[in-house]
Order: structure tokens, then C-alpha cells, then sequence
């Protein structure tokens, strides 16, 4: 089968690395916030041109506590969008503010027109989301937010390698929440995740906050909660880095393969026009016969996904505790979307495949 993710060989490729480094974590039994937290941090730091980076337990955790750092909380309203991962509304509700979504573009990114209406005097914050690694127009929505005090904490999860002229994205609006979970282009092998800014108040309460806001082991000056991505997570990582940017090249190539490959056909090519800049986390097409596409792939031994395909808005979780909401534009691509293999252990002979097969469905 060939697969939309490729955990286990990567995994398998690098294991050898992960035990040695692993070693010496045991030796030095050093378990909790050590020397390889200190090493990543400082990694995504220089990837994120020099900002503060502070890894915890997952991005869900970055975006609660930019959100708690900002002081938001019950009676203010967040404005994001429906279709991404559940997390990002989640972290919303759980810092006690009201989520208010906003309908996507064409792209399926989040855009300032369809922003601004929804702006009024309780908005305390946007949380733009670079979905499937496409970076979203930013500066736009920051010079959109900013005059008014409305914070913006970019939703990064999916963008490890999403660049804006060539600089990583994250570090435009006040904070930004990367996911290091293990679908991701650069994941650890559980959970994990890191928030990066370039405020020094948020970085000094988010520190303080991922450890229960100690000071040392015996004094707390805040509660706050438990959210640190331990040493032995971090040493992963830190074997993983140094490939990273090989693997985004191949996802590239892939893409572009696609790109020429699937213009012509009635499926089509990446939902994100080939847009500068994007780590193609996803690469999604779409079909109105998407069901039976899914099972014409599968008949020919390639593994295709739906991300995401009921909306936030439509979950049990929302419709049991906020306002109904229409936002067609989500809705009618979260019926139709499709994802495609499109990651560094496709070989080129796996790729050929893929496009033969979605031919053969569209030439029926």
C-alpha cells in the first residue's frame, strides 16, 4: 500500500540514531526540561530567525497558553476558522473564550475579508491557521488586527517549513503554535509541541506556566499546568532536524510532479495553487465523486485521506455548546476534499502511480 504518511519508515530509518543519543539521556538521567530541551529550543529558535521557542506537551498546550499569556479569557471572542484540526478551537474554549469562525477562500486559508466582518468590541484575538503548510497572507491579517489591539497567534501546526519570502512562517503575529506530533514533517515519537514568539512577557509567562509556574521545585508564583516535552522526546527531534529540510525538498518535488502531471485532469491539482512558500504538509485535490475515488485508489493499493472532513462547525462538541453557523465555501470543500500521498519515502516509481491511477478514474 502506498501510504499517506510514512511513521514507521521514518521511524525505522533513524532508530539506530534516536537509541545512541538516547544513551546518554540515561546516563545522565536527565528526564525532564534537560540538555537535548535546551538544544531543540534553541534549533527552532534560529529556524524561526531568532525568536523565543518554548517546547511543551503540544501545539493544543502552545495555543492555550499564548492565549492565557495574552489575557484572554470568558466574555472575549477569538476568530478562526472550522476546517482544521479540532485542537484549534478547542484551546479557544479552554482558555474560556468564545470561538467565532470565519469561511474560507478558494485556497482554504483564512483571508482579511473574511475576517473584518466579523470583528467587533469583544474580538480580543485572530488565530490564522497555515493549513497543509500553505502560508496564509499574514501581514495582511496583522496589519488588519493590530491597529484595533487584536492580538494574533498563527495556528503553525501543520508548517514546520512554510516560508513567507523565504523566512519561516510564525514569528509576524504576537505568538505561534507548532505541533511536533508524530504525523508531522518533524514529529517526535509521542506527543509534542512548541510555541514561539517574540514578546518577551509572552515567553516569561509561557515558561513559568508549561511547569505549574515554579520558580524552584518548592515555590510557585502562578498555577499554571504541566506541559513540558521531555529530554528523551527532545533528543528525537534533534536527530530529526538535521534532515528536515532534505525531506521538505522531496515533498516539493513531489508536489511540482503532481502540479504538472494532474493539470489536466478533472480531479486537479493542489488546493493551495501552488502558492510560494508551502511545505505541501498535505497535498489535497477534490473530486464530487470523492467516495468512489477513494475506493478506486484504495483498489489500486494507494491510500488516500480526508483532512478534515466534517467541519468543526458541524461536530457534536460545537453544535452541543455554541451558535449554529453557515460557511459554505467550508462546507462544500470539506465534502469533496481529497488527500494524495505526497511525502519523502514515495519513491518516484510510487508517485507515477498515484497520478496513473487518478487518470484511470478520470477518464472512465
Amino acid at each position: 500500500m502506498i501510504r499517506c504518511n510514512n511513521v514507521q519508515e521514518q521511524t525505522s530509518d533513524l532508530s539506530e540514531l534516536f537509541i545512541e543519543r538516547w544513551r546518554h539521556v540515561l546516563a545522565a538521567g536527565d528526564f525532564v526540561l534537560g540538555e537535548e530541551v535546551d538544544l531543540f529550543e534553541n534549533w527552532m529558535s534560529r529556524r524561526c530567525s531568532g525568536a523565543y521557542a518554548v517546547s511543551m506537551n503540544s501545539a493544543t498546550d502552545a495555543l492555550f497558553l499564548a492565549l492565557r499569556a495574552l489575557g484572554i479569557g470568558v466574555g472575549d471572542e477569538v476568530i478562526t476558522c472550522s476546517n482544521t484540526f479540532i485542537a484549534t478551537v478547542g484551546a479557544v474554549v479552554a482558555a474560556g473564550a468564545r470561538p467565532v469562525l470565519a469561511d474560507v477562500g478558494d485556497d482554504e486559508l483564512m483571508h482579511v475579508d473574511l475576517i473584518a466582518p466579523l470583528i467587533n468590541a469583544r474580538t480580543r484575538a485572530v488565530i490564522p491557521v497555515h493549513l497543509r503548510g500553505r502560508p496564509v497572507d499574514i501581514g495582511a491579517i496583522v496589519a488588519l488586527c493590530r491597529p484595533r489591539g487584536i492580538a494574533v497567534v498563527e495556528d503553525c501546526a501543520q508548517a514546520i517549513g512554510t516560508t513567507i519570502d523565504g523566512r519561516q512562517v510564525g514569528t509576524d503575529g504576537d505568538a505561534a503554535a507548532f505541533s511536533l506530533h508524530p504525523l508531522k514533517t518533524l514529529g517526535c515519537l509521542g506527543d509534542g509541541g512548541v510555541l514561539v514568539t517574540t514578546n518577551p512577557g509572552i515567553v516569561e509567562y509561557v515558561m513559568n506556566a508549561r511547569n505549574h509556574g515554579l520558580l524552584t521545585r518548592e515555590e510557585s508564583v502562578a498555577f499554571g499546568i504541566n506541559s513540558r516535552l521531555d529530554t528523551l522526546q527532545a533528543a528525537a527531534l534533534n536527530v530529526k532536524a538535521a534532515y528536515v529540510d532534505q525531506w521538505l525538498r522531496r515533498r516539493r518535488e513531489i508536489a511540482a510532479f503532481y502540479d504538472e502531471a494532474l493539470a489536466e485532469t478533472a480531479t486537479g491539482t493542489d488546493l493551495g495553487k501552488s502558492k510560494p512558500g508551502n511545505a505541501y504538509y498535505h497535498y489535497v485535490v477534490r473530486s464530487k465523486n470523492r467516495d468512489e475515488l477513494l475506493r478506486h485508489m484504495a483498489m489500486h493499493g494507494i491510500q488516500a485521506a480526508i483532512h478534515y472532513p466534517i467541519p468543526i462547525h458541524r461536530q457534536k462538541a460545537w453544535l452541543c455548546s455554541q451558535p449554529s453557523v453557515s460557511l459554505p465555501t467550508t462546507e462544500g470543500y470539506a465534502r469533496e476534499i481529497v488527500t494524495i500521498p505526497c511525502h519523502h519515502h514515495l519513491s518516484d516509481s510510487d508517485v507515477e502511480s498515484v497520478v496513473r491511477a487518478i487518470r484511470r478514474f478520470d477518464t472512465r
